[in-house]
């Protein structure tokens, strides 16, 4: 088959572009010509190229976006991707942004209606969310998304929940959803990265064995329940606890918390990397308080890794979390109290060595091979239609 993949950004950074990187090397290993339609990303897919073949067969299109405001970037990425895929032939079209031409649309991102409902019920005045309700970018991506829903051939939805939601604000017939949950890579993301590299990156951030290591990964950190953690943390009353905070996004607001709350030292900020594998071995746990989140690559990433999970129950991964067996599931998120006691409940050696060996077993399940595959699934029902 000859594919396009549409995402804004091809590299290792976030969920949703590894994804898509990961994605075009399993469909390229299995012979199909994969294109890249893209803004970033052609001086990694070269890198790549050196050292793993299977790349030969994947194209780059660099498609240009206007500088300036979000939803800028956005629209027009959405107006010159369609303008290029226009002039060749495919015989699937896959985006994984929110743009105006393409046979299956994945909703890595969610359902961004669902999303501004949620944040519309937090926002603590009227001025908040009125500017929430007139945010350009917003109504830029709720106009994109209802014409992808309406005009899409196949939706695919990373969770039953995300499935649940498009046809609940949408109306889109259940038949014209898949959900094909993510894959994990087993190799990058193992638990024997803790024997290789745990003392090394302790070593790096001035981490003691003997320190509770708790770890964050993500962007969007107000999404996700950063402020929440950090509030937690201090609940906890012990000075081996340490907070590992890996992603891109605004410092400083989290800084001021950490000042405010005495908690200098105690909360480490790693900003952005394409190492996470680093931290998921230098961690004893990892904790996802978020607010809204269609999956969560993290999640597969920590459970791979043999790391015990603390996620919300609005995280898409929740479905596959079996609570006390291979993780914990918060209630409310916003609650540091609830964050903090499960927390206290890792503590114990015992349960925490029986989460991270059911983690890993669980992750077995999702691989990228068997994400590939049902992904192809989908591709090949269009084909036939």
């Amino acid at each position: 088959m000859k594919i396009a993949l549409i995402r804004q950004d091809y590299h290792k950074y976030g969920g949703a572009e590894r994804y898509v990187y990961h994605l075009s090397r399993e469909l390229a290993r299995r012979g199909h010509r994969v294109h890249i339609f893209a803004h970033t990303g052609k001086d990694e897919l070269h890198h790549v190229s050196k050292i793993n073949s299977s790349t030969s067969s994947i194209t780059f299109h660099r498609v240009p976006i206007f500088g300036g405001a979000a939803f800028l970037r956005t629209l027009s990425f959405a107006l010159f991707s369609r303008r290029q895929l226009k002039k060749d032939r495919f015989d699937i079209i896959h985006s994984f942004d929110r743009t105006f031409y393409q046979d299956v649309y994945r909703a890595g991102d969610g359902c961004h209606r669902e999303w501004l409902s949620r944040s519309l019920k937090i926002s603590s005045n009227r001025l908040s969310r009125k500017m929430i309700r007139l945010n350009p970018l917003h109504l830029t991506l709720l106009f994109l998304e209802k014409r992808i829903f309406k005009k899409c051939k196949k939706i695919i939805a990373i969770a039953k929940i995300g499935k649940e939601e498009i046809i609940r604000h949408y109306g889109v017939s259940p038949e014209n959803i898949a959900v094909v949950y993510n894959g994990v890579d087993s190799e990058e993301f193992s638990p024997n990265n803790r024997e290789l590299l745990r003392s090394d990156i302790r070593g790096q951030f001035n981490l003691v064995e003997d320190d509770f290591v708790i770890l964050f990964v993500g962007s969007g950190q107000r999404r996700k329940g950063l402020n929440y953690l950090i509030q937690a943390v201090s609940l906890l009353g012990r000075e081996n606890v340490k907070l590992l905070i890996v992603g891109r996004d605004r410092k400083k607001p989290y800084s001021r918390l950490v000042r405010r709350l005495g908690l200098n030292g105690k909360v480490i900020f790693i900003g952005g990397t394409t190492e996470t594998r680093k931290f998921y071995a230098a961690a004893d746990i990892f904790v996802l308080p978020t607010l809204y989140e269609p999956f969560g690559n993290a999640c597969l990433e920590a459970l791979a890794s043999g790391l015990p999970i603390i996620i919300s129950k609005c995280a898409g991964a929740a479905e596959i979390i079996a609570d006390g067996e291979n993780g914990l599931l918060l209630n409310n998120p916003m609650d540091p109290e609830e964050i903090a006691q499960k927390i206290r409940m890792t503590f114990d050696d015992e349960l925490r060595g029986k989460l991270g060996k059911n983690a890993w077993l669980l992750a077995e399940k999702f691989t990228l091979t068997k994400n590939a595959e049902k992904t192809l699934e989908v591709y090949n029902e269009i084909i036939k239609t």
